[in-house]
């Protein structure tokens, strides 16, 4: 009796592991755990810079225009106002990065390029056929 209880256990735990690793159709998929959302490198820059970049990025949060387009983007209601709201956090982090260090103007070139004509930020989004 001993045994077969261990065995159904090794079973039932085999079978919710191999339940746990399936993925839902349709669904992208997963991140691993070291990996970070957000931007990715581009092209032709160097780790070196694209460090720099993320420090300057992480640095800018503390800008006073930085924190109160975060206020704005928080407090509209509207996809309008917090499309608005993004754009303007987004050119303030600017901004105030290149405040900090004019030589990333080249990087944010770069991401800008990067994003034209994918659908995604920076380029226009592929409409839905209706």
């Amino acid at each position: 009796m001993k045994h077969l209880l261990t065995i159904l256990a090794l079973v039932l735990t085999v079978g919710v592991a191999t339940a746990q690793d399936k993925k839902p159709e349709g669904q992208p998929p997963a991140k691993k755990g070291g990996e970070k959302k957000g931007q990715v490198r581009p092209e032709g820059v160097d780790e070196a810079t694209w460090k720099k970049f993320q420090e300057a990025q992480k640095a800018a949060q503390s800008d006073d225009a930085v924190k109160a387009a975060k206020a704005k983007l928080a407090e509209a209601k509207s996809e309008d106002e917090k499309k608005e709201a993004g754009k303007a956090l987004r050119e303030a982090i600017k901004a105030a990065v290149l405040k900090a260090d004019a030589s990333l103007a080249e990087v944010f070139a770069k991401l800008e390029a990067a994003g034209k004509g994918k659908g995604g930020k920076g380029g226009e989004k592929k409409k839905k056929k209706e």
